[in-house]
């Protein structure tokens, strides 16, 4: 059951790492963004792709594991040794939590990377800082998803720079500015710069401000500290604490690979599309609910029915495949009367 297991999670987590390395592969080739930039946003695409994989990879292992104790017999010996199918599910417990844990691990750090993507941006201006420390040449370092830059030069402090751009609530990166530039433009140079949580505004350090264009500028500015509101974020937090993510989605995913299993033991199904049918029914219809509930800003304490939809969507299934089995069986019999 085991070997089913991981050979169902390493097959979709290859895919989804897949994936991962494209969204990231634009960052590792830009010679303007530091390794240690990308790596906190790597973290986070890993652990979102493991998240995946675990929570459809378990339900499918189980469900096609049972599958091939049903061809090869062994679960028609068990049962008639007098072991219910309850029996046989029972002794994966120990397997179970194991899987659980590393399922709520991987959820529990992609959840801190969707519940406050500013700690993401922040993590990322601070690795970006440290590559600009080592440097042993002037350079320059771009941060991803910010608009800012970091300047590079050994022997000096980096400073970071950008454009914010008030009628728009955004950052823009030095040279993205339009050929004509906005006169309410404001040139911000800075030697540290926290990100909020929900990345609606920035808090920066050491804090030089120039607007306009011209030579000298209309106004010039030297702060200490200035706290910067109204940014318009690039996505939408999640509503679901990292925490309470972990738990949903382990015991999701539990429910549904129990009940997938027992499906499977129960109808003494053979092949493999009926059991994948069914197995992968209740992760798809997590990934759909979590993913409505997230669009419409839902309550978090909706995400409770999440585990309900896991149990649910298994047995729904399970129904079908045992409809269209009687119906054919009834079917082949009227033909075998003509």
């Amino acid at each position: 059951m085991l070997r089913a297991t991981l050979v169902a999670t390493g097959l979709i987590a290859a895919v989804a790492l897949a994936g991962a390395t494209v969204r990231l592969l634009p960052w590792l080739v830009d010679p303007q963004v530091p390794w240690r930039a990308a790596a906190p946003f790597a973290r986070t695409l890993v652990a979102s792709a493991l998240e995946v994989a675990l929570l459809v990879g378990w339900p499918v292992g189980w469900a096609l594991g049972h599958a091939s104790l049903v061809e090869s017999g062994e679960a028609r010996v068990l049962q008639t040794l007098g072991e219910r199918p309850a029996r046989t599910l029972a002794r994966l417990v120990p397997q179970a939590a194991v899987l659980a844990f590393a399922l709520g691990l991987a959820s529990f750090v992609a959840g801190e990377g969707a519940s406050a993507p500013g700690m993401l941006t922040t993590e990322l201006l601070e690795e970006a800082r440290a590559s600009c420390e080592a440097a042993e040449a002037p350079t320059s370092y771009a941060v991803p998803l910010t608009g800012f830059t970091w300047l590079c030069a050994p022997g000096s402090a980096p400073r970071l720079v950008g454009v914010f751009h008030p009628r728009r609530g955004e950052m823009l990166a030095q040279g993205s500015s339009p050929s004509a530039p906005d006169p309410s433009d404001v040139f911000v140079s800075a030697t540290r710069a926290r990100v909020a949580g929900d990345f609606q505004s920035v808090e920066l350090t050491g804090v030089h401000l120039e607007r306009g264009t011209g030579t000298p500028p209309f106004a010039e500015l030297e702060v200490e500290s200035l706290h910067v509101r109204g940014f318009v974020p690039f996505g939408r937090a999640a509503r679901l604490a990292p925490m309470w993510r972990a738990l949903v989605f382990g015991a999701s995913a539990a429910l549904s690979a129990w009940t997938a299993a027992a499906a499977v033991l129960r109808l003494a199904l053979r092949g493999r599309f009926a059991p994948l049918l069914i197995a992968a029914a209740g992760p798809l219809a997590v990934l759909v609910t979590s993913r409505a509930f997230e669009r419409s800003a839902a309550d978090p304490r909706l995400y409770a029915a999440v585990p309900v939809v896991a149990l649910a969507a298994p047995l729904v299934f399970a129904l079908v495949v045992t409809s269209v089995t009687q119906a054919r069986g009834k079917l082949a019999a009227q033909k075998a009367r003509c």
